[in-house]
């Protein structure tokens, strides 16, 4: 992001995204988090929206905590989400547009969808 002292509407969508990403994958490593924003992307490109779209569309669904920007995953996150907003990180989870938690996982929940990748605690579909 940015390293200005007033925040861009870039600065603001890339951040709402990064929000996103943690509320979707907190108890995991950065990687699954990263994970997340590439099925975000994946899913506004199948949708014909906006990153920005799916990722609010996401935290309107979901509880309302933050994080502590402390936390190294969660820096770790911050510093490498332009890299895979802006095409730089290849696609780990073969264009999933989907996600679930394993301890989410119920019988036929996927179907009819593909798994496309398995990081962390996350299944990745399509």
């Amino acid at each position: 992001m940015g390293g200005g002292l007033e925040m861009t509407p870039s600065d603001f969508t890339t951040s709402i995204i990064t929000l996103a990403c943690w509320r979707a994958a907190k108890s995991e490593l950065h990687s699954v988090m990263l994970a997340v924003c590439q099925t975000f992307m994946n899913r506004a490109r199948a949708e014909s929206v906006d990153v920005y779209q799916v990722a609010s569309s996401f935290l309107r669904d979901m509880g309302d905590d933050f994080p502590d920007v402390r936390d190294p995953q969660f820096q770790a996150l911050v510093s490498k989400i332009d890299a895979v907003l802006d095409g730089r990180v290849p696609d780990k989870t073969d264009g999933a547009i989907w996600f679930v938690s394993k301890d989410k996982l119920t019988p036929n929940l996927l179907q009819p969808y593909t798994r496309t990748a398995e990081i962390g605690q996350m299944i990745f579909v399509k």
